[in-house]
C-alpha cells in the first residue's frame, strides 16, 4: 500500500510539472523533402553548452521537445550528409515555440567524404550494457553463444553462460524471450550466427517491466534489420577448420532479405550451420571397499541446424503498426561416446572390474514460434500502447543407447539397452502494456501478462535379451510426465527525476499455479500455487555539472523457476556408472541483488555488488541414493549462495588507431547446502578487448581473458584463459567484407580441470574440448532504395522461452 502511495505521489509530481514549453517543427532539405531521423539538441547559450534536451525527428522530419525553464538557448540540428544548423532561441514559460529548418546537403557526395559514425564496442546505460557486434571482426564466424562471451563480465563455458559468475537464465532475441532451454537453447544459440547480430544487451538487474524469472539477469540479442525502401539484404558464408585428433571442418551460411514498399515491410532470414567437435573427459573418484574408479570418455560430436525467421509489418497509420513474425529452428545433434572405466582394488587386484562401451546419443529438435505485435503511439510525446501474443510449439526427441562389455572376476558380461524420450511443449502468452510519457524526464508504464504452458514427456526403455537379439520393454523404467503451468502477472514502473536524482522504481506481482503428474510404476502428482512480489529500484545521481560523473544504486528481487527440461525425469546414460536425469520436485529459487555503480567521464565504470539466493537450483553431480557406486547429474534445491563482487571497466584510447576495453572483477563466493557441501572461493577475472583501425577499411581485433577459478554447481574448476584474434577488410564501397579469425591462439582452453564436491564424495575430472579454430568469412550487403523506419517486433513469451532448456 505504501508503494502505491509513493507511486501515486510521483505521478502527481510529474503531472504538476507537465506545464512546460513545447518546441516543435519540421526539418526538410532544399528540395522540400523531409529529412528523417535528424538529431535535434537544445543546449545552454553560456560557455558550458550543457545539453538540456534532445530528440530524433521521425520519418517525416517532425520533432517535438519540452523545456522546463525559460531563458536563452541554442538549438542544434544535425543529419548525415547535411550541413549542421545552429540557431539562438528565446523561451518564455508556457509559450510554445515553432521552428522549421531547411538543411543544406554537403557539397561533397558520399564517395568524396568519410562519415565516422562507428559505435563503440561497449556502451554503458543505467540498467544495461550494450555490446555492438556489427563490424567487429572478433565476432567473425562465431555463433551467438560464442559472441556473447566477448562481453565484459560474461563467461561462456561448456555451453553455459555466466554473468558476473551467475548462470544467465533468460535469453531474448529482439525483445522476444526464447521458449527454449537446455539442449534446445544451446543448439539455437550455437546456430544463430554473429553475421545476423547487430548488438547484444546485457541486463544484470532487469527492471519491473520484465518478467521476474531469471536471477542471472537477461541477455537480449538484437538482430540486424533492413532500413531501406525496396529490396535489400545480405548473404554470408563462413568456413572453419579445427584440428587435433581428426579434421573438424565446419560451415555457417545465411541469407537476409528485406523488402519495403508503401505501408508493407517484409523480411526473411535463413541460416545453415554445421559443425564437428571432439571432447575427451577423464575422471577419478573413490569407490566402495577402498576401490578407485577411473574413466575416460571420448566423443565425436556433429551438429546441424536450419533456422528461419520471417515476418511482415504493416503501417496502419504513421502512429500505429501491426507485425507478425515466425521463427523456426530445426536441429540435429549426434554424439558418439566411447567410454572406458576401471574399478581397481590395490589390496586385492583380482577383484578389479573393467568395462568398455559405446553410448551414442541422437537429439532432434523442432522449434516453431509465431507472434503478433500491435503498437500505437497515443500522443506526440511518445506515449504508446502495445499488445503482444505468441504461440510456441517445441518438440524434442532423444535416442540414447548403450552397448558395453564388463569384465569382472575374468568373466565378461555384455549389456545392451536403449531409450527413446520424446517431449512436446505448447506455450501461449499474451501481454498488454501502456507507456505514458509526461516529459523528457518522466514516464509511467504498467501492464499485465498471461501465460499457459502444457508439456508432455514420455520415455520408452528397452534392453536386449542375453539369450538373443530380441529387444524387451523395461516397463519398470517407462514413464509419462505431464506438466501444466499458468502465470498471471502485472507490473507498475515509474521513471523520473526527483531532487536532481534519476529515479526508476517498479513493482511486479506474479501468481503461479502448476501441476506435475508422473505415471510410472506408481502415480505421483505434485502441484503448487504461489504468489510473489518483486520490487526494483534504480537511483542515479550526477556528481558534477557536466553530468559525466555519476553514482547509481540498484536493488532487485527476482526468482528462478525450474527449467521445463530440468523437471523432466528422463534418464540419460553416460557410462556404466554415470547417468543424468531431471527432477519433477524442484521448487523456485529466490534472489536479492544490491549494486552500487560509479561512472567517471561517462566511460569508466566501477561496481560493487552483493547477491544472496536461497533454495538455489544446482545441476550438480552426486551419488545415487542407495547406490553409492553410481553417480548422477540431477538438478536439486540445495541451500544458499552468496557473492560479494567488485569490478572495473576501463576503455582506453591508446592511439588514434588503437583502442582497448579492460575489465577486472573480484568475487568472493560461498555455497552452502546443508548435509551435502559447504565451500567458498576467491575468484578473479581479467579480460581485454582491443581494436585496431589500420586504415582503408582494414581493422583487426584481439580478445583475451583469464580466470583463476570457476564455481559451477557443486564443482570448483581450475584456472582457464584464452586469446582470440581477428581481422577484416571491406571492399566495393563497403558492400563486400572479408574476415579471418583464429580462436584460442595458444590452445590454452583445451584442458579444464576441477573437482565436484559432495558429502564423502569427491570427483576429480579433466575435460578436453578442442576450441582452437580458424575461420574464413565473406559477407556481401546489397540495398536498393531509401531509408525507412523499421519497427521493433517484440514478444510476450520472454520468460517461457528461456525455460525451454
Amino acid at each position: 500500500m505504501k508503494l502505491l502511495i509513493i507511486l501515486s505521489s510521483l505521478l502527481l509530481i510529474s503531472i504538476s510539472s507537465f506545464a512546460q514549453t513545447v518546441i516543435s517543427g519540421n526539418i526538410k532539405d532544399q528540395a522540400e523533402d523531409p529529412v528523417p531521423f535528424a538529431f535535434v539538441t537544445i543546449i545552454t547559450s553560456d560557455s558550458t553548452h550543457k545539453n538540456i534536451a534532445a530528440k530524433i525527428a521521425d520519418t517525416s522530419g517532425k520533432f517535438e521537445l519540452t523545456l522546463k525553464d525559460k531563458g536563452q538557448y541554442i538549438i542544434r540540428v544535425t543529419a548525415v550528409g547535411f550541413e549542421e544548423i545552429k540557431k539562438n532561441i528565446s523561451v518564455d514559460k508556457n509559450n510554445p515555440v515553432r521552428l522549421d529548418f531547411v538543411m543544406k546537403k554537403l557539397v561533397n557526395n558520399l564517395h568524396d567524404v568519410t562519415v565516422n559514425a562507428k559505435l563503440p564496442m561497449v556502451e554503458k546505460k543505467i540498467d544495461r550494457i550494450i555490446m555492438n557486434v556489427d563490424n567487429n571482426p572478433l565476432a567473425t564466424g562465431k555463433s551467438s553463444m560464442e559472441t556473447i562471451g566477448l562481453a565484459p563480465g560474461i563467461l561462456v563455458y561448456n555451453n553455459q553462460i555466466l554473468l558476473n559468475g551467475i548462470p544467465v537464465s533468460r535469453i531474448m532475441v529482439n525483445g522476444k524471450m526464447l521458449q527454449l532451454t537446455g539442449e534446445s537453447l544451446n543448439n539455437y544459440l550455437n546456430s544463430l550466427r554473429s553475421d545476423d547480430i547487430k548488438s547484444i544487451e546485457i541486463m544484470a538487474h532487469p527492471p519491473a517491466e520484465y518478467d521476474a524469472e531469471g536471477a542471472g539477469g537477461i541477455i537480449n540479442i538484437i538482430l540486424k534489420k533492413g532500413r531501406e525502401t525496396g529490396l535489400n539484404g545480405s548473404v554470408y558464408g563462413n568456413f572453419s577448420e579445427m584440428k587435433k585428433y581428426f579434421n573438424f571442418p565446419g560451415t555457417s551460411d545465411g541469407l537476409q532479405l528485406n523488402f519495403k514498399k508503401g505501408k508493407v515491410g517484409l523480411f526473411a532470414n535463413y541460416d545453415y550451420n554445421y559443425n564437428k567437435h571432439f571432447q575427451f573427459l577423464k575422471q577419478n573418484r573413490s569407490f566402495s571397499n577402498n576401490g578407485i574408479y577411473t574413466a575416460t570418455d571420448s566423443a565425436n560430436k556433429h551438429s546441424l541446424s536450419n533456422d528461419i525467421h520471417a515476418g511482415m509489418t504493416y503501417d496502419i497509420t504513421d502512429k500505429q503498426y501491426l507485425a507478425i513474425d515466425y521463427t523456426g529452428s530445426f536441429s540435429n545433434d549426434v554424439e558418439n561416446w566411447v567410454a572406458k572405466s576401471t574399478v581397481s582394488y590395490p589390496s586385492n587386484p583380482a577383484n578389479n572390474i573393467r568395462s568398455k562401451g559405446t553410448f551414442p546419443n541422437v537429439w532432434n529438435g523442432k522449434y516453431n514460434d509465431i507472434g503478433i505485435n500491435y503498437h500505437i503511439q497515443t500522443d506526440t510525446l511518445g506515449s504508446s500502447f502495445t499488445l503482444l501474443s505468441d504461440y510456441t510449439h517445441n518438440s524434442n526427441q532423444v535416442n540414447n543407447s548403450v552397448t558395453s562389455t564388463t569384465i569382472e572376476n575374468n568373466i565378461a558380461t555384455d549389456t545392451a539397452y536403449k531409450n527413446f524420450t520424446p517431449s512436446i511443449a505448447k506455450i501461449f502468452t499474451a501481454d498488454a502494456k501502456y507507456l505514458k510519457v509526461f516529459n523528457t524526464e518522466s514516464n509511467l508504464s504498467f501492464g499485465a501478462k498471461l501465460s499457459s504452458t502444457n508439456i508432455n514427456n514420455m520415455a520408452n526403455f528397452q534392453y536386449q535379451s542375453p539369450y538373443g537379439s530380441e529387444w524387451i520393454d523395461s516397463k519398470d523404467q517407462n514413464f509419462i510426465y505431464n506438466y501444466k503451468e499458468n502465470i498471471i502477472a502485472g507490473y507498475l514502473n515509474y521513471k523520473g527525476n526527483i531532487l536532481k536524482t534519476d529515479v526508476q522504481i517498479g513493482l511486479r506481482g506474479e501468481n503461479t499455479h502448476y501441476t506435475g503428474t508422473l505415471y510410472d510404476t506408481s502415480y505421483v502428482k505434485t502441484g503448487k500455487n504461489y504468489f510473489g512480489l518483486f520490487p526494483s529500484l534504480f537511483l542515479k545521481r550526477n556528481l558534477n555539472k557536466a553530468a559525466d560523473e555519476s553514482l547509481t544504486f540498484i536493488y532487485t528481487r527476482r526468482l528462478s523457476r525450474p527449467s521445463f527440461d530440468n523437471l523432466n525425469p528422463h534418464v540419460v546414460y553416460v557410462d556404466n556408472y554415470t547417468t543424468g536425469r531431471g527432477n519433477p520436485y524442484l521448487q523456485p529459487e529466490y534472489d536479492n541483488s544490491y549494486g552500487l555503480d560509479y561512472t567517471l567521464k561517462n566511460k569508466y565504470t566501477f561496481t560493487a555488488n552483493y547477491f544472496y539466493a536461497n533454495d538455489v537450483i544446482i545441476n550438480g553431480i552426486h551419488p545415487v541414493s542407495g547406490s553409492p557406486d553410481q553417480m548422477t547429474q540431477q538438478p536439486v534445491n540445495s541451500g544458499t549462495s552468496s557473492k560479494w563482487m567488485l569490478s572495473a571497466y576501463i576503455p582506453i584510447n591508446l592511439t588514434k588507431w588503437w583502442t582497448t576495453q579492460e575489465y577486472v572483477e573480484y568475487d568472493y563466493r560461498h555455497m552452502n547446502a546443508p548435509g551435502a557441501f559447504n565451500f567458498s572461493k576467491n575468484l578473479v577475472t581479467l579480460s581485454t578487448n582491443m581494436q585496431f583501425n589500420l586504415g582503408k577499411d582494414f581493422t583487426a581485433s584481439l580478445h583475451a581473458f583469464y580466470l583463476n577459478s570457476i564455481i559451477s554447481n557443486n564443482a570448483i574448476l581450475d584456472h582457464i584463459g584464452g586469446m582470440d584474434i581477428a581481422m577484416q577488410k571491406k571492399f566495393l564501397n563497403k558492400h563486400l567484407t572479408l574476415k579471418a579469425a583464429l580462436d584460442d591462439v595458444f590452445s590454452s582452453e583445451n584442458n579444464v580441470k576441477g573437482t565436484f564436491y559432495y558429502t564423502n564424495f569427491n570427483l576429480n575430472f579433466s575435460d578436453i574440448e578442442r576450441r582452437q579454430k580458424f575461420t574464413l568469412g565473406i559477407a556481401y550487403n546489397f540495398d536498393l532504395g531509401k531509408s525507412f523506419k523499421s519497427h521493433k517486433i517484440e514478444s510476450s513469451n520472454e520468460e517461457e522461452q528461456s525455460r525451454l532448456k
